[in-house]
C-alpha cells in the first residue's frame, strides 16, 4: 500500500514535477534551502548557555568552537550563507526582464519578504510584553536581543537584491571576474585597515557591502551561464589554496563566524576570507548545478524542495525561537549547554538539533500560510515595468532609495535589539511605507477600468 503526499495545493509528487517543466533551475531552489538547513542546524550546534553571573539578570551566550577550537574548521562547511545570496540572486535574475523598473522590480520582490517579518514581530513583540509583566529580566534581555537578531540577513538581503537590479547589465565572464576582484580587493583594503587599527564605520561599511556583494554577482553569472562548470570547479580550487595560505601564512583565524579571542573577525563584519571562501563555494555551486538539478527532478525530491521554499523565511524566522524553547525545555529536565567540554554537553546538542529539524516541520506547516498569505493594502499588485518618461524615472529611483534605507535601518534594528533599536525599526516601517505608497500600480488594460 502506498501513500500520496499532496502540497497545500492538492498536488502530489508526480503532478507538481510535471507542472514545474524542465526550464526551471531546480538547483538554485535545493540551494537555498539546503543552505537555509545548514544555518539551522549551525546555530543549535555551536550555541552554549549558561545561567546568569552572580548579581547579574543576563544568561551567558557563548560558542561551543571557543570552547574546542579544533572544531572551528568545521564552519568552513557551516558557514553557507553566502549561498543563500548567491541563489536568490540567480533566482532574480530569472524574473528579470529588459524593460524592468529596478524600484518597482525591488519593491515587488520585498512585498513576500517582509510579509512573514510583520508577523514575526508582532509575535516576538508579544513575548517581550509578557517577559517585563513577569519581570524577567533574563528573559527580556533573551528576547529583545536574540529574538531579530537573524533579521541582519533579511536587511542585507534586501541591499545586495538592489545591487543585482544594478547589475543586470553585466554579459561577459570578463565583467564577472573584473567585478568580482573589485569586490575581493575592497574589502582586502578593510581589512588592512582595520589590522591598522583603523576600525571606522566607513570601512565597516565598505567590506560588508563588497563581500556578500560577491555571490551575488556570482549568482547572476550563473543564470547567464557567463562560467562553466570546469572553470568554475578549477576557479574554486586555487581560491581554496589562496584561503588556505591567508589562515596558515595571514592574520586570519580559521573560524569563519565570529569567536572569542579574534584578532580579526572573519563575520561581523566580512573579512578577505570570507570573501574567498564566499567564492569557493558559489563557484562550487556552478560546477555542481547539473548534478544537483537531475537529482531534484525527481519528483518526491522536488516534492519537498518546493515545498520548503514557499515556506522558506517561516524556516529561517522561527527556527531559533523554536531552538530557544527545546533549550528551555531541557534546562527545566536537567539537561542545560552550560558545560561545553563535557561529553554529556555533545549528546545534549546532538538531541536538542535532530529535536529542532523534526519539530519544524510541523510549526513551519502551521506557520507558513502567514508567509503566503497576502495582507490587505501592502500585497496589492505593484508594476514593475513603466512608461519611459522622466517623472517615472525619478519615481523608481526614489522606490529603489526608500527600500535600501529600509534593508539598511533592518541591519541596525537587528545589530542592537528591539529595545535600543526601536527607532531602526520606525524607519524600516517609514521606508517600505513610503515605497508602496510611491509604487505605481499595474496598469489595467482599457476595457477593464472603471
Amino acid at each position: 500500500m502506498t501513500t500520496t503526499v499532496t502540497t497545500p495545493r492538492g498536488l502530489d509528487a508526480a503532478e507538481l514535477d510535471r507542472l514545474t517543466g524542465d526550464t526551471r533551475d531546480r538547483a538554485v531552489d535545493v540551494l537555498r534551502l539546503a543552505s537555509l538547513l545548514v544555518v539551522v542546524a549551525g546555530h543549535s550546534i555551536m550555541l552554549t548557555v549558561a545561567p546568569p553571573a552572580p548579581g547579574g539578570d543576563r544568561l551567558v551566550l557563548g560558542n561551543l568552537l571557543g570552547d574546542h577550537p579544533l572544531l572551528q574548521v568545521a564552519t568552513w562547511l557551516l558557514q553557507v550563507l553566502p549561498l543563500f545570496f548567491f541563489a536568490g540572486a540567480a533566482a532574480a535574475v530569472y524574473g528579470w526582464r529588459p524593460d524592468t523598473a529596478p524600484g518597482h522590480w525591488l519593491f515587488r520582490r520585498s512585498q513576500r519578504l517582509l510579509r512573514p517579518v510583520f508577523w514575526y514581530l508582532l509575535a516576538v513583540g508579544a513575548a517581550l510584553g509578557v517577559a517585563e509583566w513577569a519581570g524577567s529580566a533574563a528573559a527580556v534581555d533573551v528576547i529583545a536581543r536574540l529574538g531579530v537578531q537573524l533579521l541582519w540577513f533579511l536587511g542585507a538581503y534586501l541591499v545586495i537584491l538592489a545591487v543585482v537590479a544594478l547589475l543586470q547589465w553585466m554579459s561577459t565572464p570578463a565583467q564577472i571576474v573584473g567585478a568580482v576582484t573589485v569586490c575581493y580587493a575592497l574589502t582586502g583594503l578593510a581589512d588592512f585597515a582595520r589590522l591598522r587599527g583603523d576600525g571606522t564605520p566607513a570601512w565597516t561599511t565598505i567590506t560588508f557591502a563588497t563581500a556578500w556583494t560577491i555571490p551575488a554577482i556570482l549568482g547572476i553569472a550563473h543564470a547567464k551561464k557567463l562560467i562553466t562548470p570546469k572553470a568554475a570547479a578549477l576557479g574554486a580550487a586555487l581560491m581554496l589554496a589562496v584561503d588556505t595560505a591567508l589562515v596558515v601564512f595571514g592574520p586570519y583565524d580559521v573560524s569563519m563566524v565570529t569567536v572569542p579571542g579574534q584578532r580579526l573577525s572573519n563575520m561581523s563584519p566580512p573579512s578577505l576570507l570570507l570573501a574567498g571562501h564566499a567564492i569557493v563555494l558559489c563557484l562550487l555551486a556552478i560546477a555542481g548545478a547539473g548534478a544537483l538539478g537531475r537529482w531534484a527532478r525527481r519528483p518526491r525530491v522536488w516534492w519537498w524542495v518546493a515545498l520548503g521554499n514557499r515556506s522558506a523565511m517561516t524556516l529561517y524566522l522561527w527556527h531559533l525561537p523554536l531552538l530557544g524553547l527545546i533549550i528551555g525545555a531541557g534546562a527545566l529536565l536537567g539537561f542545560t549547554r552550560d558545560h561545553p567540554a563535557s561529553g554529556e554537553h555533545l549528546v545534549v546538542v546532538a538531541v536538542q538539533t535532530v529535536a529542532l529539524l523534526v519539530l519544524l516541520v510541523p510549526v513551519v506547516a502551521v506557520l507558513s500560510p502567514l508567509e503566503n498569505r497576502p495582507l490587505p493594502w501592502w500585497d496589492d499588485p505593484r508594476a514593475t515595468r513603466l512608461a519611459p518618461t522622466a517623472g517615472h524615472r525619478l519615481r523608481d529611483v526614489v522606490v529603489l532609495l526608500l527600500m535600501v534605507l529600509a534593508g539598511a535601518a533592518l541591519l541596525m534594528f537587528a545589530r542592537d535589539g528591539m529595545l535600543v533599536g526601536a527607532p531602526m525599526l520606525g524607519v524600516v516601517a517609514a521606508g517600505a511605507i513610503g515605497a508602496r505608497i510611491i509604487t505605481a500600480p499595474v496598469a489595467q488594460p482599457a476595457g477593464q477600468q472603471r
